[in-house]
């Protein structure tokens, strides 16, 4: 089908107590189950096709990510063939182990890209950097958002901006320990000819502000819970997140300005605040 794995607009041309028929600019036709939403004859609405048990279904309800595109997506099961994501529609989407480039673990969010495979069937890649384009309008110095998609020990960082454009870290400017699936805030170092992005971790003061904030957090939620948390260096990244609304690296970033400023104890699997 031409539009498969797409959201497209398709006019309702009939309807009964079962499914609504519709037909887009192309006089194709779709049928959609009547239980999911309530329209009209005549309505013009947007319809997303995807493949269930060899058959191909039409819904009302629109996904996470469509072919084509790189998007961040749930990881909810794992199965002898590969992980499944969430991409918003009844039906889950396949990431098979052949394309991925490091084991995610369940709940845990992971860049991917939407593709039909050759069975016809919808599947997901962590294999995206041929994926990713060049940025005509990024310049040297801008401060921009991206998420670690791969590390090599090799090379050093590979990042998505803007879950778009390519660019990577030199490994001679990485400098402390980061973790593939972190977003965080990249200075554009340089801009090579052919339009790829090299980034840098060196921290502006923007960007310095921002962790000093993010210590501020810490602090705060240990006054909490009495001035002292089991978390530490060690600790999972995915608890973290859910209990300090941050990444790991951010953590412990945080952490060591509050250890600097001698306002906490950091142990082994704990930390505390000082006692004056």
């Amino acid at each position: 089908m031409k539009n498969l794995g797409k959201t497209i607009e398709a006019k309702i041309i009939a309807k009964n107590e079962s499914e609504y028929t519709l037909e887009d600019f192309d006089k194709n036709t779709y049928k959609v189950k009547s239980e999911e939403k309530h329209h009209d004859i005549g309505d013009t609405v947007k319809i997303f096709n995807y493949p269930v048990d060899n058959e191909i279904v039409s819904s009302f309800k629109l996904p996470f990510i469509e072919v084509g595109e790189i998007k961040e997506l749930k990881v909810v099961s794992k199965t002898k063939i590969g992980y499944f994501l969430n991409m918003g529609l009844d039906k889950d989407v396949l990431l098979p182990f052949s394309e991925t480039i490091r084991d995610p673990k369940l709940n845990s969010m992971v860049l991917v890209k939407l593709y039909i495979d050759k069975s016809g069937r919808l599947a997901t890649t962590m294999k995206i950097r041929k994926t990713l384009e060049r940025s005509d309008n990024i310049k040297k110095g801008d401060i921009v958002d991206g998420i670690i998609y791969n590390i090599s020990r090799e090379f050093g960082l590979f990042v998505a901006i803007d879950d778009k454009y390519e660019a990577m870290v030199q490994k001679k400017d990485v400098f402390e320990d980061y973790e593939v699936g972190e977003r965080m805030k990249f200075r554009v170092q340089n801009v090579r000819d052919d339009g790829r992005l090299l980034l840098s971790t060196k921290l502006e003061k923007s960007a310095y502000d921002e962790h000093k904030s993010d210590s501020i957090k810490v602090y705060e939620i240990l006054l909490k819970h009495k001035g002292k948390m089991n978390y530490a260096d060690k600790s999972d990244p995915d608890e973290i997140r859910k209990v300090f609304n941050m990444s790991k690296s951010s953590f412990k970033r945080a952490i060591a300005i509050l250890y600097r400023q001698r306002k906490i104890i950091i142990n082994d699997d704990s930390i505390e605040i000082k006692e004056d």
